[in-house]
C-alpha cells in the first residue's frame, strides 16, 4: 500500500496543498482532475522529482524512496521521454541493466513480453520509426520487463488510434487481474470507467474526493459532474444570451 500524506509544495502561483490519499494494493486508482489541477505534480512527488515542503509518501509503512521500494514501482512515460533513436530491444535491455536484472533473466522476460505485446517484428527497429500506438507498446514492454508491483500511467492513451486504445485497455485489465496495482490519469472518463475500482479527484491542488468505486454500479462521469463540474444554470444563461441577441437584432 502507498500512502500519500499531507504533501504540500508552493510552486509559485500554484500550490499542492495537504494532498493525501491511499493507493491500496491491487487497486486501480483513477486519479482525476482538470489540466493544472495537480495530477502530474503529485506524480512527480511520488517519484521524488519534486522536493516537498511538508508531508511524506510511504510504501508499506516505509519511505517510498527506500531503494527496495523504488524498485517496486514504475512510471509509464510519455513517448517523447524515451530515447527514440535506440532500437526497441536495446532500450529494453538497457532498462534491465540499470535495474540490475541479469542478462539471462532479461532476455527470457523480454522475449515473453515482446510476444505478449506482438512486438517481435519491431524489436530491431528504432523507437522513433514506430507509429504512436506501437511506441506505446514499446514503452509498455520497458515497464513490464521490470515486473513492478505498482505502475503509474499519466494519460497513457493520448494521441493513439482506436485499435491501440482497445489493446492498451485490455493490457490494463490483464495487469489488474493478476494483482498489479495501478494509478492512472486520463481525460477520457469512459476509459477510467472500464478499469477503476477506486477514485481520487483533485481540484486546484487539493483532493476533493477519495472513495472505493464500483464501476458496474456507479458512473465516474456522474461523480465528476456532482463533485467537480462548475455549478451554474446553463439553460438560463443560454436563454439570456439568445434573448440579448434578439433584442440587438
Amino acid at each position: 500500500m502507498i500512502e500519500i500524506k499531507n504533501i504540500t509544495r508552493d510552486l509559485g502561483g500554484f500550490v499542492i496543498n495537504q494532498v493525501s490519499f491511499t493507493i491500496k494494493k491491487g487497486s486501480v486508482v483513477a486519479f482525476v482532475g482538470d489540466n493544472g489541477a495537480g495530477k502530474t505534480t503529485t506524480i512527480k512527488a511520488l517519484f521524488g522529482e519534486l522536493k516537498l515542503e511538508q508531508g511524506e509518501i510511504l510504501m508499506d509503512g516505509k519511505s517510498i524512496f527506500d531503494e527496495q521500494n523504488l524498485q517496486r514501482i514504475a512510471f509509464f512515460p510519455d513517448s517523447n521521454s524515451v530515447p527514440l533513436n535506440m532500437k526497441l530491444k536495446d532500450y529494453v535491455a538497457y532498462i534491465c541493466a540499470v535495474n540490475n536484472i541479469s542478462k539471462k533473466e532479461a532476455k527470457e522476460t523480454a522475449d515473453k513480453i515482446f510476444k505478449m505485446l506482438s512486438l517481435e517484428p519491431y524489436i530491431n527497429k528504432k523507437i522513433k520509426s514506430l507509429s504512436a500506438g506501437w511506441k506505446k507498446r514499446a514503452i509498455m514492454a520497458s515497464v513490464l520487463v521490470r515486473t513492478p508491483e505498482y505502475i503509474v500511467f499519466d494519460e497513457p492513451t493520448a494521441n493513439v488510434d482506436v485499435e491501440a486504445k482497445l489493446s492498451f485497455m485490455n493490457i490494463l485489465h490483464e495487469l489488474s487481474t493478476i494483482g498489479v496495482t495501478i494509478l492512472i490519469t486520463s481525460h477520457i472518463l469512459e476509459e477510467l470507467q472500464e478499469v477503476a475500482n477506486y477514485v481520487v479527484f483533485i481540484r486546484d491542488g487539493e483532493v476533493v474526493l477519495e472513495k472505493d468505486f464500483d464501476n458496474k454500479k456507479e458512473s465516474i462521469s456522474q461523480l465528476y459532474k456532482e463533485v467537480m463540474a462548475e455549478k451554474n444554470n446553463g439553460e438560463k444563461l443560454l436563454k439570456e444570451i439568445y434573448k440579448s441577441k434578439e433584442m440587438v437584432d
